[in-house]
């Protein structure tokens, strides 16, 4: 058998176990034969590998040449369907190449087609003036497949707080968590402002970059929501109990710390305001005003409460629809007003607290005035008003990075890398080729 015959088989192997679903899944999968073929293309580039070593001794990265997300919670937990309606938000075509556009990343000169081959991409997508002048699939994706958004979903999630204020079912962003759930008296929340979880500063602990799985906080709850579910409640915890256990670690508002926790506090918040399932508010106050073209799906526990803070599975052309929103200060493109332009302006507002890095669970971009919803293993979406430009990426980039004493004076030497450094390069050579706004923005 020739090596690239022994090549495809065992990628067609580890593929099909890869995409065994329990009963009851429905999350869109890679075609294992696409996949299979896309990923022979891709490893036996020569080219993949030269700069597999590159990225290794130049970089310090050494990231997992794996054909698929391995890390895949949605195989042991349910999903909830998040529905698209009639008016789609159409996303008209021009047409433009930008395979060739080239950057440079750690002293190369590569190109947009180079960045998809070595950084474990599965799609990005390009919309500029409102219009979709590019989209590229890899690894056996296509547009019209649900990838796992990982925390873009974050950036959803505070849009429907946004929207509650809008609807004055929040009274402000100043209140006490508290106020609204009563389950959280007396717990580490009681005291934390919902802006204080917008910005990630509720002192509440969660760690979940830490490499040591027993004591990082994303992986326990995902064995808590695993027991609850498999022993019907007789072991393990709901969201909502293990949100209930955590401990508090600062006093709140006082520092940035990154924590999912906050989020899913976020998602019960609009879940007790609007008195409805978070898939369901999802659909009807985000989905269908904003012209979604896709049905989408949310992980859940046993109970039905969304783990909103990493589980939302939609395709790349909705992403984009979401950046273009902002972009248009909070309205569809010559459409309805989904949230308002006072939400959009405060939410990508960045804080003194992260350093101007973050939001209201949005982060800074990598364009001047730009922010980005970003992802576990390489997801955003990335949006630029100066530019006209919104991008989408969906990857399962997973690997580490030695850090340099300049990136990170202190660190504890190693750093889980997405590959959105390279992303930056890309992106801001692909806003350079466009050539800023033709046509500007469409909100009023």
């Amino acid at each position: 058998m020739s090596p690239a015959r022994r090549f495809t088989t065992l990628f067609a192997l580890v593929t099909l176990l890869a995409a065994v679903q329990l009963p009851g899944q429905a999350i869109a999968q890679e075609s294992p034969e696409d996949l299979v073929r896309d990923r022979a293309e891709i490893v036996l580039d020569p080219g993949y590998w030269f700069n597999y070593v590159h990225e290794l001794l130049v970089g310090g990265t050494l990231v997992l040449p794996v054909p698929i997300d391995v890390v895949k919670p949605e195989m042991y937990l349910p999903t909830d369907p998040v529905s698209t309606g009639d008016d789609v938000w159409e996303l008209p075509r021009r047409e433009r190449d930008l395979l060739g556009v080239d950057y440079e990343w750690r002293g190369k000169t590569k190109t947009v087609e180079d960045f998809l081959r070595d950084t474990e991409t599965d799609a990005v997508a390009f919309v500029h003036d409102g219009r979709l002048v590019a989209d590229y699939y890899t690894n056996g994706w296509s547009a019209d497949q649900r990838h796992q958004a990982w925390s873009v979903t974050k950036s959803f999630t505070s849009t429907l707080v946004g929207k509650a204020v809008d609807d004055r079912l929040v009274r402000s962003v100043d209140d006490p968590i508290e106020a609204y759930i009563d389950e959280l008296h007396g717990t580490a929340w009681e005291g934390v402002t919902i802006e204080n979880l917008l910005e990630m500063e509720s002192g509440v602990h969660w760690d979940e970059s830490t490499p040591v799985l027993a004591e990082n906080t994303q992986v326990q709850q995902w064995i808590e929501l695993a027991l609850d579910l498999y022993t019907d409640g007789t072991l393990g915890k709901t969201r909502n109990e293990f949100l209930m256990s955590l401990p508090r670690t600062a006093e709140p508002g006082t520092e940035f710390s990154y924590n999912s926790g906050n989020t899913q506090v976020l998602a019960w918040l609009v879940e007790t305001v609007y008195d409805q399932p978070f898939s369901e508010l999802l659909t009807d106050e985000l989905w269908k005003p904003a012209g979604m073209a896709a049905d989408a799906e949310i992980l859940t526990d046993r109970v039905g409460d969304a783990i909103a803070s990493q589980s939302l599975y939609a395709t790349t052309a909705d992403l984009a629809r979401l950046g273009e929103l902002f972009r248009n200060d909070g309205r569809v493109a010559g459409g309805p007003r989904v949230v308002s332009r006072k939400w959009v302006r405060e939410a990508t507002t960045m804080t003194d607290t992260s350093d101007g890095q973050y939001g209201y669970q949005w982060w800074r971009g990598v364009a001047p005035g730009g922010y980005a919803a970003s992802g576990f293993q390489g997801q955003r979406i990335e949006v630029s008003p100066d530019d006209c430009l919104t991008g989408v990426r969906f990857a399962h980039n997973l690997g580490v990075r030695a850090r340099s004493n300049d990136d990170d004076p202190g660190s504890d030497g190693f750093d889980v890398t997405s590959g959105n450094g390279e992303w930056g390069a890309a992106y801001r050579a692909v806003a350079e080729e466009l050539g800023g706004c033709e046509r500007g923005r469409s909100g009023d």
